[in-house]
């Protein structure tokens, strides 16, 4: 039997030249790009969404096809990046195998994640009370529709006044002082049966005042500070709950009478030309109220969710670092998330309901700024780990802490109201920490 040169066709039944006769040689062919790719879509929680058998061919805007046909996630909502890239509809799946080699998780495979554009799960869940029989609740969802754009308006504001970091505010004010002062809010609010959202918007007011501060602050003047900006809250909060001539009570209350109510106006009227009167901005705690709203409607879930992660952000309010060094948005879904991986640890039962209510805070927090927040999940991530390491620390009273000492204050408010009463363990609290480590080196 006659054998062929390199790069031949093998002849049936014999030699495909004469004898003697020589082919040129040629070099082997580029092996084409594999024709069947397995398409991986994972949204950004890490979740895999689906995974879908391709032709090379395919295009990205057949395999959104495809996928609102399994998934129900219409075609027009979905978006595919990679490494921050927007694969654009009319690409091809080989495309990418030229063009980005990256893409290949090993050979064949192309891994996507997908974000949902459309609106946020807080706005379909607002329109969703428009089906509501009570015509009280059903009024309600006429607003879905501006929900996303005032989501956007909340974020631009709080970005716009939140102090960057904390090193100014505690020059100006000094760790341990502004600790105290923090503590003694707690403990004067909670027994004024102010709503959490007042001491977290005090807090931040006094916090914006005094990193416009460039040296050490007279101390001389706090009280009259302080009690200006609770004055501006008891009034943002409006007339219903703090009705004219019953503030007045209240300020003269926490003082004791010893200021006059004159001095506190002055005070209050010097803080708000110091902030240029821009108040009323949204806190973490107003953020994680209302991406707690887009949550899946499981009433334990999403309660218990809230609950828990108010307790870490007061936590937070006790370090300006954690506190102020990403945007408050990321910080309210670092506390829900990390709350959630607390009653998943606990409670097993939970743990699908859990991960499914993070999915949606998750996609939730790229509604706030679909531009600058495109690794929300990472950074989201970073805070749930800062607040269940922060969680941990002070209950096994370790760390060097400069309100250490007020820790017990904070759970003992927290556990009086039941909203603590399914932590059992500091065991719970460090099983949530390995998880919220192992999830976000899956990111």
């Amino acid at each position: 039997m006659c054998t062929m040169e390199v790069g031949s066709a093998q002849m049936p039944g014999g030699c495909g030249k004469q004898q003697g006769q020589k082919e040129a040689f040629q070099a082997p062919e580029t092996p084409k790009p594999t024709e069947v790719f397995l398409l991986q879509a994972f949204m950004m929680s890490g979740n895999l969404v689906c995974e879908l058998r391709c032709r090379g061919t395919t295009t990205m805007e057949a395999a959104k096809m495809r996928i609102a046909r399994h998934c129900g996630i219409p075609a027009h909502n979905q978006r595919f990046l990679h490494d921050g890239e927007v694969l654009e509809d009319a690409r091809t799946l080989e495309s990418c195998t030229m063009l980005d080699t990256t893409l290949f998780g090993v050979d064949g495979m192309i891994v996507v994640q997908l974000v949902v554009n459309g609106t946020s799960n807080i706005a379909r869940n607002v329109r969703e009370l428009g089906r509501s029989d009570d015509p009280d609740i059903a009024i309600a969802g006429v607003l879905g529709d501006l929900v996303d754009t005032v989501l956007r308006a909340e974020h631009q504001l709080s970005e716009l006044v939140r102090p960057k970091g904390g090193t100014q505010l505690s020059a100006a004010l000094g760790r341990g002082k502004r600790a105290e002062l923090v503590h003694w809010m707690v403990q004067a609010f909670t027994a004024l049966r102010f709503d959490d959202a007042i001491l977290h918007s005090v807090v931040l007011t006094l916090d914006r005042y005094y990193t416009t501060c460039s040296a050490p602050s007279d101390m001389s003047n706090l009280q009259s500070v302080l009690l200006g900006a609770v004055c501006t809250e008891m009034k943002l909060v409006g007339a219903d709950e703090f009705p004219p001539g019953h503030w007045q009570q209240v300020l003269c209350h926490i003082c004791h009478g010893q200021i006059e109510l004159k001095a506190i106006l002055k005070s209050e009227c010097d803080v708000l030309a110091r902030l240029n009167f821009r108040v009323g901005a949204p806190t973490p705690l107003a953020f994680a109220r209302e991406l707690g709203c887009g949550a899946p409607p499981d009433a334990e879930i999403g309660r218990g969710a809230v609950e828990l992660a108010s307790f870490l952000l007061e936590l937070a309010l006790f370090d300006p670092t954690l506190q102020y060094c990403r945007p408050h948005v990321l910080l309210a879904g670092g506390a829900l998330s990390a709350a959630l991986r607390v009653m998943e640890v606990e409670t097993p039962s939970l743990r699908q309901g859990c991960r499914e209510a993070r999915e949606a805070i998750f996609q939730d927090l790229t509604f706030y700024d679909p531009e600058n927040l495109r690794g929300a999940e990472q950074e989201a991530l970073c805070c749930e780990g800062e607040l269940l390491v922060l969680w941990l620390t002070c209950t096994e009273g370790r760390g060097n802490l400069e309100w250490a000492l007020f820790y017990p204050t904070v759970e003992g408010k927290f556990r009086g109201r039941g909203q603590l009463r399914s932590v059992a363990s500091n065991e719970v609290i460090a099983s949530a920490v390995r998880a919220c480590g192992e999830a976000h080196g899956q990111c």
